[in-house]
Order: structure tokens, then C-alpha cells, then sequence
């Protein structure tokens, strides 16, 4: 008589969390009948360590941009460079931690959850800093979201010749945003697989 696969459930955050034995799946017949739990508490313990984070590391890049800059210094060019930089590299270290933990926190084993888990991370995380930001606290989201709140407004305050001079600077603008949506993305799916943890393995009798 063929035996059938069955799960083994923990209680875990107040939801119930899945280790299947065998690789992942619950079968009755032919037909997976299981479907992707991700855990909520993770979600929103990773969400919380990626916006913390990045607030803790905006903060310390205003606090060194202030002290550093020349005052006697007409170009500030490579302020605006190193304040990108920094941008950047914050916002893909707290979204791989942010990641990372949510996958711990919610105790998950396969890839599937993990990506999902990860995602969610980045969605929610994204939608904070741009709320922090539409808000007045636009130095949290520096270069990332400066285009978002500065594009509608171009047209219509300054002449035709000079919206078709900065046009071909919001345009590069725009791209690297782009990029660094998906860069953002790619850290946050790559810490939450890499906080998933691994399926013990049973040794049979």
C-alpha cells in the first residue's frame, strides 16, 4: 500500500508553519493540495529592520556630509556623488538585512516562501520610505525618490528652453532610480534566501 507524504506542523508566531518531508509537497492523488504561507510576523519584523536601518544609516550620512563639506567650496558636485553612493549602498544593506530576517523570524524552509517573503519586504519597505518622504522627511529617501517629488513640478515653473535642458538630466534620473529599484529588489530576494534555513535531514531506521 503506497504511503501518503504527510507534513509536519509547527505553532510558530500564532501561525501555523510547514517542514514537508519530503521536498516540500503534500499530495492527495497527483495534485499538490498546498499552497505558499508566508509568515506576516517575519514580514513585518523585516520591514521594521529595513527602514530602522536605513533611518540609522540616512542619519549618519547627513551627520558626515555636514561635517565634511568644504564651506568655501563653490562646487558641490562630488557632495551630490558621495550622497547617491551612500543612498544606494544603505538602501541595499537594510533591504538584504531586512530580507534576511523576515526569512529567520518566519522560520522558512523552501525557496518559494523565501522569495515571496522577500518581496513582500521589499514592497512594504519601499511604500514606507516614500510615505516618510512625501511627508517631509525626503532626506531618509535622498536620490532614490527625489525625482518623484520634483518631476510633476519642472514643466510648469521654469520657461520651454530651459524644461528642454534639464530633460536629458531627468531622464538620466529616472533611469538610475530604475536601477536602483531593481538593484533594491535583488538585495531583498537575495537576503531572504539567504536567512531561509535548511530541512534537517531524517535518517531513516
Amino acid at each position: 500500500m503506497a504511503s501518503v507524504i504527510q507534513p509536519y506542523h509547527e505553532r510558530r508566531s500564532g501561525e501555523r508553519r510547514r517542514i514537508a518531508y519530503p521536498g516540500g509537497v503534500y499530495r492527495t492523488g497527483l495534485f499538490s493540495t498546498e499552497g505558499v504561507k508566508v509568515s506576516w510576523g517575519g514580514i513585518f519584523g523585516g520591514v521594521m529592520v529595513a527602514v530602522g536601518l536605513l533611518l540609522l544609516l540616512a542619519a549618519l550620512g547627513v551627520a558626515i556630509g555636514i561635517t565634511a563639506v568644504d564651506r568655501q567650496a563653490t562646487q558641490l558636485g562630488s557632495l551630490g556623488v558621495g550622497a547617491a553612493i551612500w543612498t544606494g549602498a544603505s538602501l541595499l544593506l537594510a533591504l538584504f538585512l531586512g530580507g534576511l530576517v523576515s526569512s529567520r523570524l518566519g522560520a522558512t524552509y523552501d525557496r518559494t516562501t523565501s522569495f515571496f517573503e522577500g518581496f513582500l519586504v521589499w514592497i512594504v519597505s519601499l511604500l514606507l520610505v516614500a510615505y516618510l518622504a512625501a511627508s517631509g522627511m525626503s532626506w531618509i529617501a535622498g536620490d532614490t525618490f527625489g525625482i518623484v517629488g520634483s518631476g510633476p513640478d519642472m514643466s510648469m515653473a521654469v520657461p520651454p528652453d530651459v524644461v528642454q535642458g534639464i530633460t536629458p538630466q531627468a531622464a538620466k534620473t529616472a533611469w538610475i532610480t530604475f536601477g536602483s529599484l531593481i538593484l533594491s529588489l535583488g538585495a531583498a530576494l537575495i537576503g531572504a534566501m539567504a536567512g531561509r534555513r535548511r530541512q534537517p535531514i531524517s535518517t531513516g531506521t
